[in-house]
């Protein structure tokens, strides 16, 4: 058996030109996929960033979303520095599945459950979360499932504080202002750990060196300038220890090796170009900016009554007062200078109108006051109390004179089978913010149980989790009895009239 040949003629076999996304320089390969990734994210969550601009100007906290990509920044350059090469093994059907899937929990997070909880907007602000799991299933589709992966502390460190879960933990620590730095401290330091934690005692020793410097620097601020506005605590601490404490291992490391390092080769990225990708990406985006945000709550600004917002109301005309309680847990949710008091008054005669058998009845006045009227959205009237098995009904608007516009609405207890009516209205003191909530239930005897005042955001989980698995039905109250309309208006009416009455010199 023979086998033909072919005949040697000495040429050099043609090498296989690489495919054009190969032949392209690696930095402008880079460069095209993160603008389009970058682009997208803010394209679809536009409406977001402006939202949380707006409350960091009026004084939330939220401005740290603003920190943690710098953080993250500083986190994965030390993992980009660490990494070997990759190996081009890539599924891109792989990619496609698992960045669409991340694309699809982002419109359903924003679709479906955004809505569920638009009172508590401002408070859990989950279309923050749903940018995050763009930005995941995003940089998949552009980047890959390996190289994505590769960063996956990055991506816990992102994940580790959500807006609600950074609240809870600095409240945690007292609330104050170092509280919502030393938070961002610790999360500075998880930066500085992931950056130069080539081994696990850098790692510590990273994490310490961050953590220790952060701390200082915060410290030295709030001791010379004591008003400094939050956003320069969650900024200048965080970001410059991580950054500072990663260049100075890198220069430890690199102490006098200079002359021998060789210069970093960047590396082409192994993913294959995928215009279909790019367009999902996109379509996406496109598809979140036009779902809307929960409308912002306007909090009446009415200029309130003349006087100290020190003093304790006083009962209107057919009142008197017979308990008064201070509550000084909402310092670590409203600020240093928050006060709520609690003024229980009742009926000096009774009125069949109200209760059948004339009894007197008793209404108690919760009064929040605080500086910060960011606070006042962030927290909403019923965090102030647990209302586990709670429903609430629809708000009735109710003039109470003075340009004052109360809300009234109904609260179920279904674990005690009552019901509780809240007349709530808003005014300024100055430069102190009043919230006045007043209170009524169903159960006319002495003994009768009002819901108390209390730090409430673990125990109301339980209703967010029953929310967010079988809506909002289990919430609502679409039948509502308003039995004590009229009773309400009426106190209302009068404890507003008789807040100017005493600045005009009636008797108290």
């Amino acid at each position: 058996m023979t086998v033909e040949t072919a005949p040697n003629t000495g040429a050099e076999p043609t090498p296989t030109a690489p495919p054009r996304w190969r032949a392209r320089r690696p930095l402008d390969v880079l460069v095209v996929r993160w603008v389009v990734l970058l682009a997208c994210v803010v394209l679809a969550f536009f409406p977001t960033w402006v939202r949380l601009a707006q409350e960091a100007s009026d004084g939330a906290i939220t401005a740290y979303i603003f920190v943690l990509p710098l953080l993250a920044v500083v986190a994965a350059q030390g993992v980009a520095r660490r990494r070997a090469d990759e190996l081009p093994i890539h599924d891109r059907q792989t990619d496609n599945i698992v960045g669409g899937i991340g694309l699809l929990v982002s419109i359903a997070i924003k679709a479906l459950w955004l809505p569920r909880y638009a009172d508590q907007y401002e408070l859990a602000h989950l279309d923050v979360l749903a940018a995050l799991a763009f930005f995941f299933g995003g940089a998949i589709l552009l980047f890959g499932l390996r190289p994505v992966g590769r960063f996956w502390s990055v991506w816990l460190l992102l994940l580790a504080l959500s807006p609600l879960g950074y609240r809870s933990v600095a409240i945690g620590l007292g609330g104050g202002r170092l509280a919502y730095a030393a938070v961002m401290v610790l999360l500075a330091g998880i930066a500085g750990a992931i950056a130069v934690g080539r081994t696990r005692r850098r790692g510590w020793l990273g994490f310490g060196c961050t953590a220790l410097s952060g701390f200082a620097v915060a410290a030295a601020m709030l001791t010379v300038w004591p008003q400094i506005d939050i956003v320069w605590l969650q900024l200048v601490p965080t970001v410059g220890a991580a950054a500072v404490t990663g260049s100075a291992f890198y220069l430890a490391a690199r102490r006098g090796r200079f002359d021998e390092r060789r210069p970093r080769r960047l590396a082409v990225p192994t993913a294959k170009w995928s215009p279909s990708s790019k367009i999902v990406a996109i379509g996406a985006a496109v598809i979140l900016a036009l779902i809307p945000l929960p409308s912002r709550p306007e909090l009446a600004s009415v200029a309130g009554p003349p006087g100290a917002a020190s003093v304790p109301l006083a009962p209107p005309v057919g009142f008197s007062e017979i308990d008064l309680q201070e509550f000084d847990w909402v310092r670590a949710f409203f600020g240093t200078r928050a006060t709520l008091t609690r003024q229980t008054m009742r009926a000096d005669e009774g009125n069949s109108a109200w209760d059948l058998r004339s009894r007197p009845r008793t209404v108690v006045v919760d009064v929040l006051s605080t500086t910060n009227r960011a606070s006042l959205a962030v927290y909403p009237e019923s965090t102030l109390y647990r209302l586990t098995n709670t429903r609430t009904s629809q708000p009735l608007t109710i003039d109470l004179g003075r340009g004052v516009t109360g809300a009234l609405y109904t609260s179920v207890s279904d674990a005690l089978l009552l019901t509780w009516t809240k007349l709530v209205f808003h005014w300024q003191r100055g430069d102190v913010f009043q919230r006045v909530t007043v209170i009524s239930v169903d159960n006319h005897d002495l003994d009768a149980e009002f819901p108390q005042p209390m730090p409430s955001m673990a125990s109301n989980l339980g209703t967010a989790v029953g929310t967010l698995l079988r809506g909002n039905a289990i919430a609502i109250d679409d039948d509502p009895e308003y039995k004590d309309r009229e009773l309400l208006t009426t106190f209302g009416t009068g404890l507003v009239r008789q807040q100017w009455a005493l600045a005009n010199g009636a008797p108290r």
